[in-house]
C-alpha cells in the first residue's frame, strides 16, 4: 500500500485540529461527544461545512478541503446530528408501520389466489428473468423460515410447519418476510395483484392518465414498486444509524405519482432525495393508520430544528418552497 494508515489521535488531539481549521469549539462540549459518538462519526456532520476546493466550482459534487467555512461551529454540528437522530428514530417508526401494512395487504391478496399462491410461477410474471428471480426469492425465503424454526421463541411458522408442513401460506409468511422480501414480492407480480395491494396502501393510480410510454412502464411494474424500493434502502439506513437527512435514495418516478393530490410535491421527474420518501410514508400512514400524528411530528421537527442549524435548508433535503403548505402536512399543523 503506498498510503499509510492515519495514526491514533487522542480527544484532545482531535479538538486541537479542529480548532486548527478553523472550527469554533467549547473544549468541554466537544470532550463530551467526541468521546461518546466519536471524530469519524461526527464527521460526516461537519463535511457539509469545508469549504469547497476552487478547483471543483459548479461540479455536481464539489471537491472539499480540510478547512472550515467561516463561522462553522461545533455546537450547530451537534444541533444537526441530533435533528438527524430525531428524524431517523420518525422515519423507522413509520416505514415499520408501511411494512406491517404491506405484509397484511400481500397476505390478502396472495391468500386469495390460494394458499399455496407465493410457491406457485403462475402467481408472478412469467419472463426468464422473473423465473430466476422467483427461484431466489423462494431460497430467501426458506432461509427466513429456517431463522424462524431456530428460534428459542416459539411462533406461528412452528405450529404451521408442524401442522400443515414446510410450504406456507401466504398470511403465515407475513410475519417471516422482511421490508426487502416484501419489496421483491411485490415488483414481481402480476399488474392486476399489484394494482390490488397498491389500492389497500392508498396507491390507487389505475384510473389516472398515462401517456403511452407511462403506460407501458405501468404495465411492467406499478410506481408502488419503486417507492417500496426506495423505502427499503432508507430502512436500512435507518435501521443502521446511517445519516438520512442528505441521503440519496433509489429514484423514484413521479410523474404518475404526482397527479395523486397529496403527492402533488414530489419533484418533476423523479424523486431520488429524503423529502419524497417522507412524503410517500406520510401518505401511506393517511390510508393505513387514518388520524397518525407522525406527518405532524415530522412537521414540526423540520420547521422546529432547521432554524438552529445555520448552514442547512430545507432545500437540500429536497423539501419543496412552500411545502409546508402543501395538504399532506398542513393537515397536521396549526
Amino acid at each position: 500500500m503506498d498510503a499509510q494508515i492515519k495514526p491514533y489521535t487522542t480527544i484532545n488531539q482531535q479538538i486541537d485540529l479542529l480548532k486548527s481549521r478553523g472550527m469554533l469549539i467549547d473544549p468541554a462540549e466537544a470532550q463530551q461527544w467526541l468521546s461518546y459518538v466519536g471524530y469519524y462519526r461526527l464527521s460526516g456532520y461537519w463535511y457539509i461545512c469545508r469549504t469547497e476546493n476552487p478547483a471543483s466550482t459548479g461540479q455536481r459534487t464539489p471537491i472539499r478541503d480540510d478547512t472550515f467555512q467561516p463561522n462553522t461551529d461545533f455546537s450547530d454540528i451537534v444541533k444537526l446530528y441530533e435533528f438527524d437522530r430525531k428524524l431517523r428514530t420518525l422515519v423507522h417508526d413509520g416505514i415499520e408501520r408501511v411494512e406491517i401494512a404491506g405484509r397484511t395487504a400481500l397476505a390478502e391478496t396472495l391468500g386469495a389466489m390460494g394458499p399455496l399462491a407465493f410457491y406457485q410461477r403462475d402467481t408472478f410474471r412469467i419472463t426468464p428473468r422473473k423465473e430466476f428471480d422467483h427461484y431466489q426469492l423462494i431460497s430467501t425465503v426458506t432461509g427466513r423460515i429456517s431463522r424462524s424454526l431456530n428460534s428459542r421463541e416459539r411462533t406461528s411458522v412452528h405450529h404451521n410447519v408442524e401442522k400443515y408442513g414446510v410450504l406456507l401460506a401466504p398470511w403465515v409468511l407475513a410475519d417471516v418476510l422482511d421490508f426487502s422480501d416484501m419489496s421483491k414480492t411485490y415488483s414481481m407480480l402480476k399488474t392486476t395483484e399489484q394494482e390490488k395491494i397498491a389500492d389497500l396502501l392508498g396507491f390507487d393510480v389505475s384510473s389516472i392518465r398515462r401517456t403511452s410510454n407511462q403506460n407501458s412502464a405501468y404495465r411492467d411494474a406499478h410506481p408502488l414498486a419503486s417507492v417500496l424500493r426506495q423505502l427499503t434502502v432508507l430502512r436500512n439506513k435507518a435501521a443502521h444509524h446511517a445519516r438520512i437527512w442528505n441521503c440519496s435514495l433509489p429514484p423514484v418516478g413521479t410523474p404518475i405519482l404526482r397527479q395523486i393530490p397529496q403527492l402533488s410535491s414530489l419533484p418533476l421527474p423523479q424523486s431520488e432525495k429524503l423529502y419524497g420518501a417522507l412524503a410517500c410514508i406520510a401518505y401511506t400512514l393517511e390510508a393505513v393508520s387514518p388520524g397518525s400524528s407522525w406527518s405532524k411530528n415530522v412537521a414540526n421537527l423540520v420547521q422546529d430544528n432547521l432554524a438552529d442549524i445555520p448552514f442547512l435548508t430545507e432545500s437540500q433535503m429536497g423539501f419543496p418552497n412552500r411545502w409546508e403548505q402543501d395538504p399532506l402536512w398542513k393537515l397536521h399543523t396549526p
